[in-house]
């Protein structure tokens, strides 16, 4: 079957099939297409170009046609979907034809690549359909002597779906699929005699006794769980079902047959012991990305999703809203309406969001509804060589202006990347401080990434690197440190360190770095220094970070987040025992990374070093996350620019001791003091407070000078 570009090289007579009457999968088409995606057509294939246009419900198919058609189907997932495949009918008599998504096609896509694949996406829009149709390709056409097996939550659900199989395989052609009396019809189990296939089914257990014997009945290699934050015992059904069937999934790829699990659900309680497991699965699985879709192959598509994978279990997550598959407001605020669900059960049920009971998120519903609202699909998707994927959130062409108008930021959270820790990465942009790319890594080689960090900075000169300066973070740095002056860039420009934050009491360290060239610096030099690079985490830093940091960069940048996964763990917040963290079973990498990157721009000290304009810093933005006016811009760039001057006379007023030099400074302080304070805006100062802050800087230069001698 077609799934990759170069899969259309092994079957020359293939064609895009264009002339579908399934306009779902030609939208589709066109809508990958508009998101850079080069793979945007493998769902049109047809490998017999005689079908195109022959109608597989014609009462005048010849027996060849009937023939051909039928091997379409066993040979071409696709064709079986877009020109067979019929949705039983909700009301009404008539089915209709399956409707093409981004959310079914990713997983069927993600299946047959023989990788598992969570899929969220609201009530009422179809999940478990996508899925019944799968299985319906799979036990009617392709698989021989094989079990399928579904798992859900209670006895209406499993009747539901056994009844939605049973009437799928009605609406096809009778001469496609052949009958046969001893095959079980029946509201838990299915059988396709003719090809040796059943499909059986499970419903939850009341005990864990009972939990574990129904996972141990599953000796399946495909198995279909649906809702499964709401079966009891999930956690225990679940290990005790992937172990069960190991057996059967070797034998089916020895055997080159499809073999796989798939979750669908709506979003759990995170607080339940169902929804925990599961939640926890949820956040450590790689986040689906239509980038995916242009990987070389099969092999080079797991690799990609190790390295984005967080958790132990190898899986991809897809999780949709209502427009991303094609359903309106107005459609979600009718179901809403309809439902009469309450506030935890619309999140749940029609938003995607897990909920947590009472724990106490730190941000308003305000700001959390705005950072949720904010969440968009990347607009193009970059799969390094060495198989990480960087979302961007502006296109190829903003992006090359941009990067020559204004600065970015990439914040760094770096760790072990084993277990449940990742190294995340986000950028965003200095001037509106909204998230323009973000990367979650998994990759226990450090080198390999710092490697990738640098040609980042490499490629991007207009980027500022700030680390956490924890666990792996010193070897990721020293990596830095060999690679950057490599392609011609000081480490000390491009990467935040205490002795540029630092330069009035570092002075002598400050006067090396600026004045040593990179011809002339050796390993020795950056092992003297390589411990000041990276921002240092401790109690009272991460206190500043997840207090007056997140609170700050919520207000100003919420409506600005953008990325799903950093969106998720903002929310996901939490007072714990009177610190906030992450939830249970949950991450926080990216939003460190984010934090990271905000802290620099509000905290972080001369930054004209790292090329970073202070006055351009949140110029498009207001103080609650509007975008600022033409005359709010030209205000904060005088302010900035006179803040500039301000802090050029503190150096001199620092620097003399000579009676007249200081009283022309002090004079010179009141009248740009005076001026900016007719400007709005900016933290409140005090001529009394910038002579003692200009005092305290004296005596520190003094005692640096003692020391020094």
């Amino acid at each position: 079957m077609i799934l990759f570009l170069k899969d259309w090289d092994e079957f020359p007579d293939a064609i895009i099939d264009y002339k579908t009457t399934n306009k779902s999968f030609l939208e589709l088409a066109s809508l990958l297409k508009q998101m850079k995606v080069k793979n945007h057509f493998f769902f049109l294939a047809l490998h017999q170009p005689e079908l195109q246009g022959v109608d597989p419900y014609s009462d005048h198919l010849s027996l060849e046609q009937k023939q051909m058609i039928a091997l379409e189907c066993e040979f071409n997932p696709w064709y079986f979907l877009r020109e067979i495949m019929r949705v039983p009918p909700v009301a009404g008599l008539d089915p209709v034809p399956f409707r093409a998504n981004r959310a079914n096609i990713s997983m069927i896509w993600s299946f047959l690549n023989h990788i598992d694949y969570m899929l969220i996406q609201p009530r009422q829009t179809g999940k478990s359909v996508s899925t019944d149709s799968l299985m319906s390709w799979l036990y009617l056409f392709v698989l021989r002597n094989t079990r399928i097996m579904l798992i859900t939550k209670d006895e209406q659900l499993r009747v539901e779906n056994v009844n939605r199989l049973r009437n799928i395989r009605g609406y096809l052609p009778e001469w496609l699929v052949l009958k046969d009396k001893t095959d079980a019809n029946n509201s838990y189990a299915l059988t396709y005699n003719q090809r040796g296939n059943r499909y059986i089914t499970g419903v939850g257990q009341g005990s864990e006794d009972g939990a574990r014997k129904l996972g141990r009945g599953a000796t399946v290699a495909i198995a279909h769980i649906d809702e499964s934050p709401f079966i009891p015992f999930i956690d225990v059904t679940i290990p005790s079902a992937l172990s069960a069937g190991n057996a059967a999934r070797d034998e089916a790829e020895r055997n080159g047959l499809p073999y796989g699990n798939i979750f669908t659900t709506t979003a759990g309680k995170i607080d339940s012991r169902s929804g925990g497991y599961m939640y926890e699965m949820y956040e450590g699985g790689a986040t689906w990305s239509e980038g995916y879709y242009d990987c070389d192959d099969n092999k080079h598509l797991r690799e990609v999703v190790r390295k984005a994978n967080k958790g132990r279990k190898q899986i991809i997550v897809g999780v949709f809203n209502h427009r991303q598959l094609g359903y309106s407001d107005e459609w979600l605020y009718e179901k809403l309406s309809n439902s009469g669900a309450t506030n935890e059960e619309a999140d749940r049920d029609y938003f995607n969001r897990w909920t947590r009971g009472n724990s106490a998120s730190p941000l308003t519903v305000q700001q959390l509804t705005a950072i949720m609202h904010s969440e968009v699909d990347p607009t193009f998707n970059w799969i390094s060589p060495e198989s990480y994927v960087l979302k961007w959130y502006i296109d190829e062409l903003e992006l090359r202006r941009r990067l020559t108008t204004t600065k970015f930021i990439l914040g760094l959270d770096t760790s072990d990347a084993i277990g449940r820790d990742d190294i995340a990465f986000t950028i965003i942009d200095a001037q509106d401080l909204g998230v323009v790319a973000r990367a979650t890594v998994n990759d226990t080689y450090i080198p390999n990434v710092a490697k990738w960090v640098s040609s980042i900075l490499q490629k991007y000169p207009n980027v500022t690197l700030i680390i956490e300066k924890k666990s792996s973070a010193q070897t990721f740095i020293d990596t830095l440190l060999v690679t950057l002056p490599s392609y011609g860039i000081d480490p000390f420009e491009r990467v935040y360190n205490r002795i540029v934050d630092n330069r009035y009491s570092m002075e002598k360290d400050y006067h090396e770095i600026s004045r040593t060239p990179l011809s002339r610096r050796d390993n020795r030099f950056y092992e003297r220094y390589r411990s000041y690079f990276g921002f240092n985490t401790s109690a009272g830093s991460r206190d500043l970070l997840y207090g007056q940091v997140l609170l700050n960069a919520t207000k100003r940048a919420g409506a600005l987040v953008r990325d799903r996964e950093l969106s998720g763990q903002i929310r996901g917040l939490i007072v714990k025992n009177g610190r906030l963290d992450h939830s249970a079973g949950g991450h926080d990498d990216a939003v460190m990374s984010w934090l990271l990157a905000h802290w620099l721009l509000m905290y972080g000290k001369n930054l004209d070093y790292y090329g970073i304009d202070a006055s351009k810093i949140s110029l498009r933005v207001g103080s609650d996350g509007e975008v600022a006016t033409p005359l709010e811009i030209a205000q904060r760039e005088e302010r900035t620019a006179l803040k500039g001057q301000l802090d050029d006379l503190m150096d001199k007023l620092v620097s003399t001791d000579l009676p007249l030099l200081v009283i022309q400074y002090e004079g010179k302080i009141k009248q740009l003091m005076a001026r900016m304070s007719q400007l709005p805006g900016g933290d409140a100062i005090t001529f009394d407070g910038i002579l003692a802050e200009a005092k305290d800087k004296k005596r520190q230069a003094l005692r640096n000078r003692r020391r020094a001698a």
